[in-house]
């Protein structure tokens, strides 16, 4: 037997898109809480039981929960949360999500299930950065006046994701200044040619910015610095929820700045699903 039962519950349009492909390579594969036309190999189910959870690999969304602690983006059913199909998961199904938690890791032990949390993973983390770079340059054009090329940009934070956006930022034609704590960091940064600055001395460069990208799941910009910011910069935050900005003291200074969650899935679902895909097949092999 070459192909694999994958069973899909809700997510976003890279979940669609994995579905599709799954398919395509010949694989079963189960649908739950995602609404589109797919095609008659994609078995649809309208409520969760034994059956639905059949299968070598469980997909759950990326990230599994919302704010409110519900499974992610599910349509056309009642809010879920984790406990209550927990036990229908079968021992020998792989479960694949992101940003794992205390709840599932607990869960998984009573239930005697594997997870694997692909935000965790360098891999896919590494390559899933490309589409999120992509995602948040698109938004800066979309909501500037100004081109990239030539623009004062700031970018905080020199993880997969702070390396990928800055190459992009600079191939473009963008003055490209990093901000990041860790010397080792500070070095690369200055050896690709960026202008460097240590996050403790981040007042020094940030009235200067066109452009601030943050990807510092922290707060790094409180009132303190956008007081100090241009009033027409523009401020996206790639970290995850709630961000690293102060958003409250933003909205007040008419500065503005948005939250920009699961960019992936927005701009880019197919290439996203693709590297998704390939993790999971990676994983299986």
């Amino acid at each position: 037997m070459n192909y694999l039962i994958y069973s899909i519950l809700g997510g976003d349009n890279r979940q669609k898109e994995c579905a599709k492909i799954l398919a395509d390579k010949g694989n079963i594969v189960k649908v739950y809480g995602i609404l589109d036309k797919f095609d008659k190999n994609i078995t649809i189910f309208n409520k969760l039981d034994k059956n639905f959870f059949e299968c070598d690999v469980l997909m759950l969304p990326i990230p599994y929960k919302n704010n409110d602690g519900h499974i992610n983006h599910v349509i056309g059913a009642k809010k879920l949360v984790l406990i209550d199909f927990a036990f229908y998961i079968l021992p020998t199904s792989l479960v694949v999500l992101g940003k794992a938690d205390d709840e599932i890791d607990k869960i998984s032990k009573v239930c005697g299930f594997k997870y694997f949390d692909l935000l965790g993973d360098e891999t896919f983390a590494v390559l899933n950065s490309i589409p999120s770079a992509e995602g948040a340059i698109q938004r800066a054009m979309e909501n500037t006046d100004i081109t990239i090329h030539g623009s004062d940009i700031l970018v905080l934070g020199y993880g997969r994701l702070g390396k990928t956006l800055a190459r992009m930022l600079k191939g473009i034609g963008a003055h490209v200044t990093v901000a990041a704590r860790k010397d080792h960091d500070l070095a690369w940064i200055t050896e690709n040619g960026y202008i460097g600055v240590h996050l403790n001395n981040l007042n020094d460069v940030i009235g200067r910015q066109d452009i601030i990208f943050n990807t510092i799941p922290a707060l790094i910009i409180g009132s303190n610095e956008l007081y100090k910011v241009k009033k027409d910069v523009l401020i996206i935050d790639l970290a995850s929820y709630p961000g690293g900005v102060d958003f409250k003291t933003a909205n007040k200074l008419n500065i503005q700045a948005t939250l920009e969650l699961s960019l992936p899935g927005i701009v880019a679902p197919k290439t996203a699903a693709n590297i998704i895909c390939m993790r999971i097949q990676d994983l299986m092999n």
